[in-house]
């Protein structure tokens, strides 16, 4: 397989989080709201479901996202599942992307806004078509199995009517060997912010 989709994903990726490198400055203060008490710089947990574009195949994917994010001093920590596939995720096919990643971020937090980028590396696997071919009369379809490392890179912006409970929409890019997808995703945010009432 080839990589002349690769470096323009990637270039995309890294330009978009360094943008955002300038711009995030992030607290870590306690504050009140109403009667309630939230905690800014706080986890978060992020799902995720959108649509995606095969760059081997030139076909648009289903897509899904399961993440994690941890603050370390000022720097952020995301793990997740990201699934990309010509079916929704609940459904067998030959045909799907699996990342398990980790990636590194900034996040600025504001009253009603969550923005967030991240970028690192996933163990990437699953199965692609590899090509197709004519026989006893019929089109065979042929498919590829892989195991690769790759690259996997998001950037969020999260609606947030309550301080810790949003939605949003993602961007997201998945690079490896044999399977190049780049998407858009909404997603329900909800974060650890909540720590108590004021009675």
């Amino acid at each position: 397989m080839k990589f002349k989709h690769t470096i323009p994903i990637l270039f995309t990726l890294l330009l978009l989080q360094k943008t955002f490198i300038s711009f995030a400055q992030e607290n870590n203060e306690e504050f009140i709201i109403g009667n309630k008490i939230y905690k800014s710089g706080s986890n978060w947990f992020k799902i995720a479901q959108g649509v995606g574009f095969h760059f081997y195949l030139n076909e648009f994917e289903y897509n899904t996202t399961f993440a994690y994010t941890i603050r370390i001093k000022k720097i952020y920590t995301q793990f997740g599942y990201h699934v990309s596939s010509d079916v929704f995720l609940t459904k067998a096919t030959l045909q799907r992307l699996n990342d398990l990643y980790l990636t590194i971020g900034l996040r600025k937090e504001k009253r009603f806004l969550n923005i967030a980028a991240f970028g690192g590396f996933s163990y990437a696997y699953g199965g692609t078509l590899d090509h197709t071919e004519w026989k006893d009369g019929k089109l065979t379809k042929w498919y590829r199995g892989f195991t690769q490392p790759g690259l996997f890179g998001t950037i969020d912006f999260s609606f947030k009517p309550l301080y810790d409970v949003g939605f949003g929409l993602s961007l997201y890019g998945s690079i490896n060997k044999y399977y190049n997808v780049l998407g858009v995703q909404l997603h329900f945010y909800l974060s650890g912010a909540y720590k108590g009432i004021i009675e």
